[in-house]
């Protein structure tokens, strides 16, 4: 199958310190789709390996951030029809058939604005689709019934696990690991707000101002892109990330939510991390303990006003 023509689709890449896997995501973009990396001050020479894969690099100087970085490359990326984002940990699996079966979806139906392929690898089928964060999924979350209960009714839906996967249908927010969105449709929505820098919740909520905006998200699983997953997290102290990404998590609920909504959400949070902070002595999660805790206390110290602690955020000030 013939690659599309370079005029519909064009690809942009953010990288920081991404160069385990940066050469295999350009790579599977289909030959004359040009595509764009934005080298976020990477210390691993990801910016050298990326253009002699074939990449045009766009050198940031510094840590912009992830949201920022897409826009950036948004802007002087070729300016197609479609822009794909796709994650330096993920890569197009049959880059000429995933990229047909994309723009087929687009073709088909012009209210829908973004559409995303199947992501492979492990856990991909509990990560990648999601609906919107609601009370309900914050409370299983918070209080460990995701845990006790895997296969909760609530969780099932929320991670559209009731649903059949070998057909297409509308999604709240597929990750942003791989999405093609229409270049309109993104202009509309603003593109990614930087109010989430340096990362987390920026997909969320483009999603949210994509639907709003009156442009549907669509699920294509005759398109794979597979996707290594976690690779920044698995690369920061637990306690710089969940302190930003809680904080992420309430900028985006004032965005969208009532206030209602936002209080009983910082409630949630409150008591959520009062209770693992609670249990640290007694049941071992997936962090080293002492780590845990200084996550769970920042958090705690953020929700209760005093400011929300992290090395990624002290990189910016």
């Amino acid at each position: 199958m013939s690659a599309p023509a370079p005029s519909r689709v064009a690809v942009a890449i953010v990288s920081w310190n991404s160069a385990e896997h940066l050469a295999e995501a350009i790579r599977s973009v289909p030959e004359g789709v040009p595509v764009v990396v934005v080298d976020n001050a990477s210390a691993d020479g990801s910016a050298d390996l990326a253009r002699r894969a074939g990449g045009q690099v766009i050198e940031a100087g510094r840590n912009l951030g992830f949201g920022p970085a897409c826009n950036r490359a948004a802007r002087e990326t070729f300016p197609s029809e479609t822009i794909l984002f796709l994650n330096p940990d993920a890569f197009l699996v049959d880059g000429p058939r995933t990229l047909q079966a994309l723009l087929l979806e687009l073709d088909r139906d012009p209210s829908v604005g973004a559409v995303a392929p199947a992501l492979t690898g492990e856990g991909q089928e509990l990560f990648q689709l999601r609906r919107f964060p609601t009370l309900g999924s914050l409370a299983r979350e918070a209080f460990l019934l995701n845990r006790a209960r895997p296969g909760n009714r609530g969780f099932l839906r929320e991670r559209y696990l009731d649903r059949r996967r070998d057909e297409p249908f509308d999604v709240d927010q597929p990750a942003g690991a791989a999405l093609l969105v229409r270049r309109r449709a993104f202009e509309d929505a603003g593109g990614f707000d930087p109010a989430f820098t340096p990362a987390w919740f920026e997909d969320v909520d483009l999603c949210a101002r994509l639907w709003k905006a009156g442009w549907r998200i669509r699920y294509v699983p005759a398109g794979r892109a597979a996707h290594a997953g976690g690779t920044t997290m698995k690369a920061l102290l637990y306690r710089d990330y969940l302190p930003l990404y809680t904080r992420n998590l309430l900028r985006y609920l004032v965005r969208h939510e009532r206030p209602f909504v936002r209080v009983l959400a910082r409630l949630i949070l409150l008591l959520g991390a009062t209770l693992r902070l609670l249990l640290l002595p007694f049941v071992r999660g997936d962090h080293e303990r002492p780590d845990a805790a200084r996550a769970y206390g920042r958090v705690l110290r953020g929700l209760c006003g005093l400011g929300w602690r992290s090395s990624l955020l002290r990189e910016r000030a």
